[in-house]
């Protein structure tokens, strides 16, 4: 017989018991359902905002750059800003307010903060505004620092004048005519105590670079600012113009010329005839040739250089010098010299003349000794000056043979001449020497 009682179901364990019991009252507990309901407000609250781009926010930019605007304008007005504002205001900080759609896509230019040169007053130290443009993307709020001080002067144009230089040294055989720049002024610009001290624009042509394959040529030279004391000036400040183009070089032009050296003509450059007795031995001028320099055809017909005015020796007795004038032949471009110093020399002429049957006498002779000569009389062949030869007279002159110290015997002794108060003169004898023959007095 069965039992009709209800077998009793065994209870079931496992070892996460406690712990479902737990998180159930955990889950059922009011504060978890308010902590639940907290963060699902605030999630959704979350995604509303996100998903509202009208919404703004703030956002902080840092380091952001500043142009400058209004320069050509503030010139225009006659001031020039003496600072570099990119130095005094490499950056600042900005607190913008911007829409949440722009948010992260917004920059610092986006702003567009700048400098503007027009709120500038006058001469002197001016405050100027860190300014922005207006932008769809929102509104600055602040910005560090918002204004910075310049320093403005006059800004003023002067005409300067080129001072061309030249440097080098032309090649052989070339002669610079002419170089001259273009323009031969240019105008400068800038702050007026910087423009008031530039006295000149200095252009330096190296010569070297010249060739007789270009007798007219033009060439791109660099310049440089000076003062009357020669400083260089560069300033970033300055602005230097060619009929309002800028620019930091002149054209030089330059003409050549052939050069050849030309001779003096220097039988032209005395006239008249010295005194008697005197004779024009040479001409020395202070150069012999002269560089002239002209187009070619010129100086292949060109043998030499001439004077209308020759240095007159007339009468003279010594030197004679003095400047005579060169007659410039047509054509010649280089400077040659008009006046050229000049020296006519001048020397008593060299005679000679013949005195026949002059005595010839014995000098020395012991008196206890005689003294015969095979030949007693001598001619004689002078040459020397003009004046001492041609005054000179037959009785002034005494030939003579030495016989100091001789005993007795047969001697050839040479012939001695001797003129009291003689200049340098030379002899020549009819023989040089004579037989002397000594013997006793009886």
């Amino acid at each position: 017989m069965m039992n009709s009682r209800p077998t009793k179901k065994p209870e079931t364990r496992g070892p996460f018991k406690s712990l479902r019991k737990s998180i159930g009252r955990i889950l059922s507990s009011n504060a978890f359902l308010l902590i639940v309901s907290f963060l699902t407000a605030l999630l959704t609250w979350g995604v509303l905002v996100a998903s509202d781009g009208t919404l703004m926010r703030e956002k902080t930019l840092n380091n952001v750059s500043v142009s400058v605007s209004g320069e050509t304008a503030l010139r225009t007005r006659g001031y020039v800003v003496m600072d570099d504002i990119k130095a005094l205001l490499p950056g600042i900080k900005m607190n913008v307010e911007v829409t949440q759609s722009n948010y992260s896509r917004v920059t610092g230019a986006s702003f567009n903060p700048h400098i503007d040169l027009t709120d500038v007053t006058g001469v002197g130290e001016n405050e100027l505004q860190v300014s922005f443009g207006t932008t769809a993307y929102g509104r600055v709020l602040s910005c560090e620092p918002k204004s910075i001080t310049v320093n403005v002067d006059r800004y003023i144009t002067r005409r300067v004048p080129v001072l061309l230089l030249t440097h080098g040294q032309i090649p052989d055989g070339l002669y610079m005519d002419s170089a001259k720049s273009d323009p031969s002024s240019l105008s400068i610009s800038g702050p007026q105590s910087i423009v008031s001290t530039i006295a000149r624009v200095v252009a330096r042509a190296d010569l070297s670079q010249m060739s007789a394959e270009r007798m007219s040529d033009r060439i791109s030279v660099p310049i440089e600012l000076q003062t009357t004391s020669g400083e260089v000036i560069v300033s970033d400040k300055v602005q230097v113009t060619n009929q309002s183009v800028i620019t930091d070089t002149v054209i030089v032009e330059v003409e050549l010329l052939p050069i050849r050296e030309i001779p003096l003509a220097l039988d032209a450059f005395v006239t008249g005839e010295p005194a008697q007795g005197y004779e024009l031995y040479a001409v020395e001028p202070a150069q012999t040739h002269l560089s002239v320099s002209a187009k070619q055809e010129v100086l292949d017909a060109l043998e030499y250089l001439t004077t209308d005015n020759p240095l007159n020796i007339s009468g003279a007795t010594q030197d004679v010098a003095g400047m005579i004038r060169l007659k410039r032949p047509t054509g010649i471009e280089n400077g040659v010299p008009y006046d050229v110093s000049v020296t006519a020399k001048i020397r008593e002429k060299v005679i000679e003349r013949t005195f026949r049957s002059v005595n010839v006498e014995v000098m020395g002779v012991d008196e206890a000794m005689s003294a015969t000569l095979d030949k007693k009389q001598q001619t004689v062949q002078l040459s020397g000056g003009y004046g001492f030869i041609s005054a000179l007279e037959k009785d002034e002159i005494r030939l003579f043979v030495d016989a100091a110290g001789l005993a007795p015997g047969e001697y050839t002794l040479p012939v001695q001449i001797d003129i009291d108060n003689a200049p340098e003169f030379s002899c020549a004898l009819s023989a040089p020497e004579i037989l002397v023959t000594i013997s006793e007095k009886p």
